[in-house]
């Protein structure tokens, strides 16, 4: 029971790995088309097409089933159409969810990686120098450490785990170092590169363990806000370069199909997954009083509940989210030039 408890008190360092995995791979994207026509057009549109369509969908089904889930909704609710959820739901909670059946409290991740790919292609673009780049990564890092330093010291203390944990300045440290990497293998070469992450990496972990050690797994300390944030970023951002390498363990790891699997269906999990956990949650005080056990009642609550995940997200991508996601066709990435030499 507390190894469980342990797991779910720091599942919220998945959310740290998908920030990083982003930073890198969009960062490499936007790095390798600086140069080239429809720089901004292409990126955003493919963004868009990625994104947009099951997002607003959502939404759109849940508004028209207002009247038979009898859902309460505020004004407030307008910021989710806008990917500022992660704002309104920390100026009124109420905002997290839509009594009495929906939960929008884990779209706080999504809304602060469209706020960051909102204003990081531009900076891209204008910053020629791949070096320079790195050192606005270092530099940002430093500022969101900096500003949860101030919200700790202003605010009550939980108001500012909150602010820190759910906003694009003060947690945007896993983008920056995914980003970070990116910029490291194009500049870098490889071994060189996985040098680096080698080096990095023991401390990185270190300074984490001491921090779950020192405050606890949870995100609410003062530990976490401070040291935990880059920490766990560059945790992860040195396992992605590891995982460049051929035949090494994360290598390995990260080929398993099961893994791949979730991958391709992964944004569909991500939006469903708790979305109804509200207007669901009876089902778990069912299963517990049929099976005489809160333990065998909470966890096969759990499990039908990942079922019912994987089950509509795989349905989800295979008969809508694909047919958007071919007009990417239309805004492919021109592939560079190869000059010959005469």
């Amino acid at each position: 029971m507390k190894c469980a408890a342990y797991l779910c008190d720091g599942g919220w360092m998945g959310v740290d790995l998908f920030f990083v995995l982003s930073g890198f791979l969009i960062t490499g994207i936007l790095l390798d088309t600086r140069e080239r026509p429809n720089y901004f057009t292409n990126f955003y549109v493919r963004r868009a097409l990625r994104i947009f369509p099951l997002y607003y969908t959502m939404l759109a089904v849940l508004f028209l089933l207002t009247p038979w889930l009898h859902l309460q909704w505020h004004r407030g609710h307008i910021a989710y159409l806008f990917y500022a959820g992660n704002i309104a739901y920390n100026l009124n909670p109420d905002l997290a969810q839509v009594q009495p059946a929906v939960s929008f409290l884990h779209l706080w991740s999504l809304a602060v990686e469209e706020q960051f790919y909102l204003i990081w292609p531009l900076v891209v673009l204008m910053v020629s120098s791949r070096r320079r780049l790195a050192w606005i990564c270092v530099g940002l890092s430093l500022g969101a450490l900096a500003l949860r330093v101030c919200l700790l010291l202003w605010l009550p203390r939980g108001d500012a785990y909150e602010w820190s944990y759910a906003q694009l300045p003060t947690h945007m440290d896993g983008m920056l170092y995914g980003a970070l990497a990116a910029i490291w293998i194009r500049t870098l070469p490889l071994e060189q590169a996985l040098q680096r992450a080698r080096k990095i990496l023991p401390y990185a972990m270190g300074t984490l363990g001491l921090v779950i050690a020192v405050g606890g797994i949870d995100f609410h300390s003062i530990t976490m806000m401070v040291l935990g944030f880059p920490a766990l970023a560059a945790t992860f951002a040195c396992l992605v370069l590891l995982a460049l390498q051929n035949g090494s363990l994360v290598n390995e790891f990260g080929k398993i199909r099961a893994l791949r699997f979730i991958g391709r269906y992964s944004y569909g999990m991500y939006v469903y997954h708790i979305l109804f956990w509200l207007g669901l949650v009876w089902i778990q005080r069912w299963l517990q009083i049929r099976l005489h056990s809160a333990v065998l009642g909470g966890v096969s609550f759990v499990l039908l509940m990942l079922g019912g995940t994987l089950i509509m997200s795989v349905a989800s991508y295979e008969l809508y989210e694909r047919q958007w996601l071919r007009l990417k066709n239309r805004f492919a990435y021109e592939k560079p030039e190869v000059k010959l030499a005469v």
